[in-house]
């Protein structure tokens, strides 16, 4: 799968994802981390999917990056094991599945993720969190509008968030459009592909110019009901 993406990374690598996946399809038997129950079908839309959102020139060497709604670790800690020279926090307000993604995170070999049990409307205000990333993931985490405003207080300027979407991208983004405005940022390049098991897939990278105004996030729950549109 590396090598299909083009990705440079050894055998060494390529193990330390094998194991990761490997631990997590077996706690998924018991612990409800991930909907795909068969492990050649996750080997293609769980790690293959996560190594499309990797171009090196949005891993900066040594940066920091951060895997909103990390769910199983996709695609944080896959990313987390390609690049062990940067820092990663992968973030979910679901502490059960944390725990199981960082047992397996520490067998596979990964010292350099941190995990962390927050709400992404809490995060985004902490000092120490807030505009310190060179990149924010986010895989499947609801529309445009809606996780758009809580990954891109985390990003700082210059940086870029990766949204990972499905079909119908072209529409989210167009409904996103006034949000990324207050934020300052602009789409800097649109990347259609396809899963071998024949899924489409998009992924936006939003590029981060100006500081994002200190009235978002809002409120937990608020982008939700209420998306800037």
């Amino acid at each position: 799968m590396l090598a299909a993406l083009d990705i440079a990374a050894g055998e060494e690598t390529a193990a330390r994802i094998a194991a990761y996946h490997d631990r997590i399809m077996a706690m998924n038997a018991s612990i409800n981390l991930t909907g795909i129950r068969d492990a050649d079908e996750s080997l293609v839309k769980n790690v293959y999917d996560s190594l499309t959102a990797y171009d090196p020139a949005y891993f900066p060497e040594g940066g920091r990056a951060l895997d909103l709604g990390t769910g199983a670790g996709f695609p944080g800690m896959i990313l987390a094991l390609l690049r062990p020279d940067m820092q990663f926090v992968l973030m979910d307000s679901i502490q059960k599945k944390l725990r199981c993604v960082e047992e397996a995170g520490a067998a596979a070999g990964a010292e350099n993720v941190k995990c962390l049990h927050m709400r992404a409307e809490e995060g985004g205000r902490r000092k120490k969190l807030r505009e310190t990333f060179d990149v924010v993931t986010a895989r499947a985490v609801k529309s445009l509008p809606v996780v758009a405003e809580w990954a891109l207080p985390f990003v700082k300027e210059g940086g870029v968030f990766l949204a990972m979407k499905g079909p119908g991208a072209d529409e989210e983004l167009a409904a996103a459009a006034r949000l990324l405005a207050l934020m300052e940022t602009k789409l800097e390049a649109k990347k259609d592909l396809r899963l071998p098991s024949g899924e489409e897939r998009c992924i936006l990278v939003l590029r981060k110019t100006g500081p994002a105004p200190k009235t978002f996030p809002r409120k937990v729950g608020v982008a939700e009901k209420n998306p800037i549109l």
